[in-house]
């Protein structure tokens, strides 16, 4: 069944599994890309019924495009597209795929490293391209990666309170990262 709120999620099932859940419970039909399939299991456990459908593939192989193609065929376009993927050619390929006359958003998580790196990525004029940095916790003079709960609210509130860039946690001081 075609669904118009079809969002597909890579890393779906990590980080990123809060995100799932969340626009799962909002009425989107998630596709969400995973390896594991016990990682799916979890998360299928706490959604409601047919709301998240797996596509499990790594984004690293041409596998992801053909079950990429069938989650279109199957519900529709994406009218949300959310990716960690530092893979940006399988990015701007799943975006091709996601042919359609209205515009998507795409929510682009980006590690902190890749703050001051900016990389060239190709997306198409109907995309609302959206950059979110994971940046790090200071606590007690000492710092922290980010918790995958921490993640995946900041990413919620992308999606709730679009803007062109934000950052998770915090970048600066550099120097400060976690090793």
């Amino acid at each position: 069944m075609l669904n118009p709120k079809h969002a597909l999620i890579i890393g779906g099932t990590g980080m990123l599994a809060g995100v799932s859940s969340f626009l799962a419970t909002e009425g989107h039909s998630v596709s969400v890309v995973g390896r594991t399939s016990s990682k799916f299991n979890r998360l299928m456990k706490d959604c409601p019924p047919t709301t998240i459908f797996p596509i499990q593939a790594d984004y690293n192989t041409d596998e992801i495009f053909t079950k990429v193609e069938d989650a279109i065929k199957a519900r529709g376009p994406f009218s949300l597209i959310i990716s960690w993927t530092p893979n940006y050619e399988a990015l701007e390929r799943i975006c091709e795929l996601n042919e359609q006359e209205n515009t998507f958003r795409l929510i682009h998580i980006k590690g902190s490293r890749r703050y001051f790196d900016e990389e060239e990525i190709h997306i198409k004029l109907n995309c609302q391209y959206e950059k979110v940095f994971l940046g790090f916790v200071m606590e007690a003079g000492n710092s922290r990666w980010l918790t995958h709960e921490e993640i995946a609210n900041g990413v919620i509130q992308q999606f709730l309170a679009p803007i062109e860039e934000r950052i998770i946690g915090q970048i600066h001081p550099y120097s400060e990262r976690p090793s």
